[in-house]
């Protein structure tokens, strides 16, 4: 891609490829079309201005008013910024003064020759500025880019060479385990395959965390059968007392990390309760620019202590003991949250449970019909309710 010059900063603009003039943007052939067109107008004024003795005020605007026009509509390289700066200024006050030698009009007016090169000049190292900061903000964003696709890669690589090894350990760990006629060496390979699990769901966790923040594609989801999908496949994990309840209906977002979110929020609710302990998630629009959505549960609670740092990376409950996890889930959570414009809090009594709440703005509203769906008990001792789907299509960042 060609490269050209922001002129007119009389040092301020050089050639580089961080500033690339709008010239680019428009085409060589509109480029063209303008300058040719502009070149025939200011023409036609500068006769004018001869052709008409005390009547030169209106060209003489026109002409540098279409100047200031093209200039700003696409810069151009300095040395041409240079020559028809030159040029228009020499050709219209030649026409002035030899109004004023005429005696036509007064030698007063002559001084519109440096005002108007003066205020042109400034209007030449504005746009060239405004440029100028247009381009290093591209820069800028491509080597933002650039570097979220260089952390997604080796996130991307690494967690996959992890997983891939832990994988192989874990088989040979299990087989040891599985034909081992010694209690001990049994008991040693369980422990190594449970310690590799935990190492897999680290690794798992720790791409899902670089990569969550990043734009995502939006889709429809039917968020009723959304929750209800994610029910039916959590509650065959755990004997709990499963339930959902949602009337939003369709909205748009990314499915695969709103489901990321909702699990990691269900397993942290599975590792602290216990059997037939309650485990709720529910989906409600607020007004007409936000959905909420909780996660709530009966068990042990989160000391208030602990509340408000609940979500940073790799931090644990004070009370977790054993049931502490990696300390990603709750992180993930809110670095999506936090990428989408939406927040997350938590509320919790220690030993009647907790309640995560989700707050994502819609970007838009439009109506339509959508039959809701009851689901059904699934798993040990599990009830699932879906609430009757009221039917709205919503647009949220997620």
């Amino acid at each position: 891609m060609s490269t050209f010059v922001c002129a007119g900063c009389a040092g301020n603009c050089r050639t580089t490829r961080l500033k690339r003039c709008a010239m680019l943007d428009i085409g060589f052939r509109p480029k063209s079309a303008l300058a040719v067109a502009w070149a025939l107008f200011a023409g036609v004024n500068c006769y004018l201005m001869f052709a008409l003795p005390g009547r030169e005020t209106i060209p003489y605007h026109l002409v540098w008013a279409s100047f200031a026009l093209l200039y700003g509509l696409c810069p151009w390289p300095r040395r041409a910024t240079a020559i028809a700066f030159a040029v228009v200024t020499a050709v219209t006050g030649v026409a002035l003064l030899r109004h004023a030698a005429a005696e036509i009009i007064g030698w007063e007016e002559c001084s519109e020759i440096v005002l108007m090169g003066a205020v042109i000049w400034l209007l030449i190292w504005h746009v060239n500025r405004q440029w100028s900061a247009q381009a290093q903000l591209r820069a800028l964003q491509q080597a933002e880019r650039d570097r979220s696709e260089q952390r997604e890669n080796a996130a991307r690589f690494g967690s996959h060479e992890v997983r891939t090894r832990l994988t192989i350990a874990r088989g040979y760990a299990q087989l040891i385990a599985d034909q081992s006629a010694e209690p001990t060496v049994r008991e040693d390979a369980e422990l190594v395959v449970a310690e590799l699990v935990k190492a897999s769901a680290l690794a798992t966790n720790l791409l899902t965390l670089v990569r969550v923040a990043d734009v995502s594609v939006l889709g429809p989801i039917d968020l009723d059968k959304m929750l209800a999908e994610i029910l039916r496949r959590w509650s065959v994990t755990a004997d709990r007392v499963w339930s959902a309840r949602s009337a939003v209906g369709t909205v748009q977002g990314n499915h695969e990390r709103l489901e990321a979110v909702l699990d990691c929020l269900l397993e942290n609710a599975v590792r602290f309760t216990g059997p037939g302990d309650t485990i709720a998630m529910t989906a409600v629009v607020d007004g007409d620019d936000e959905l909420i959505l909780t996660v709530r549960d009966t068990g042990a609670g989160i000391p208030a202590a602990d509340l408000d740092t609940v979500f940073e990376i790799f931090h644990t409950s004070s009370t977790a003991g054993e049931r502490a996890g990696s300390g990603l889930g709750l992180a993930i959570v809110r670095a999506a949250m936090q990428a989408r414009g939406g927040t997350v809090s938590a509320a919790s009594t220690l030993g009647c449970g907790t309640t995560f709440t989700l707050r994502i703005p819609l970007l838009a509203v439009s109506v339509g019909p959508l039959d809701g769906s009851v689901s059904d008990a699934a798993g040990h001792a599990a009830r699932a309710e879906i609430g009757a789907s009221a039917a709205d299509a919503h647009t949220l960042p997620v």
